[in-house]
């Protein structure tokens, strides 16, 4: 915020305005790493629970210690129509399950606030550049088409944010070499493992080890 707000073109801009362009970046974005991980308890009652109002893209949902998965019964939502399987659907930030009541955790990404509430972001130079061209671009915007703004001052900070986002989009995608190496032992396998949901993926990226005989 303290970047943008020196640019003498956005001296008049809030706290609260700037907060609201970062959200929009980081969900526009919507890099992994630019989301923390969160687990939640949530009561299901009569079919239904409130989904984490700071839930970004959920992960997973277990009913004790079984997996559920996404519904693919296009009448799921229909109270009759109760199966023994355990499914679920999010709509609107209402998840839906299969059976009546009980407990779920969930896991998810969401947006990690300050206890102002302001969104707090990745500790990375590319994200925090491209960010600070996007907040000041979406700012100018409305001005330039105003006439307030000179084209060439809104284009320079057009091409600054399309190419600071692009650098942190790919910075963004792997945190490290111990990450890259799982993601690689997920996919260099000889052996598919096909109920990988069953163990909450916990196995997914483990190294394959073949015995020879």
């Amino acid at each position: 915020m303290y970047r943008v707000l020196r640019n003498p073109l956005c001296s008049d801009m809030s706290y609260d305005q700037c907060a609201e362009f970062a959200l929009e970046y980081l969900r526009l974005l919507g890099s992994p790493l630019s989301f923390s991980d969160k687990i939640a308890c949530i009561t299901v009652k009569n079919y239904k629970a409130e989904a984490p109002k700071d839930l970004v893209h959920l992960r997973g949902i277990k009913f004790g210690g079984v997996a559920m998965r996404y519904a693919s019964d296009v009448y799921h939502n229909e109270e009759d129509n109760v199966t023994s399987e355990l499914t679920y659907t999010l709509n609107n930030c209402v998840i839906q399950t299969s059976f009546k009541d009980g407990e779920i955790v969930v896991s998810y990404k969401a947006i990690e606030t300050d206890e102002f509430g302001y969104p707090l972001i990745p500790d990375n130079e590319s994200f925090k550049k491209g960010l600070e061209y996007f907040i000041i671009h979406m700012y100018i915007e409305p001005l330039w088409a105003m006439g307030k703004i000179q084209d060439k001052v809104f284009s320079y900070y057009e091409q600054k944010r399309h190419f600071y986002s692009g650098q942190a989009s790919t910075s963004m995608m792997v945190a490290n070499l111990d990450h890259l190496e799982t993601m690689m032992n997920s996919i260099n396998r000889l052996i598919i493992d096909v109920n990988p949901q069953e163990t909450f993926y916990k196995n997914f990226g483990s190294k394959e080890n073949i015995i020879r005989h």
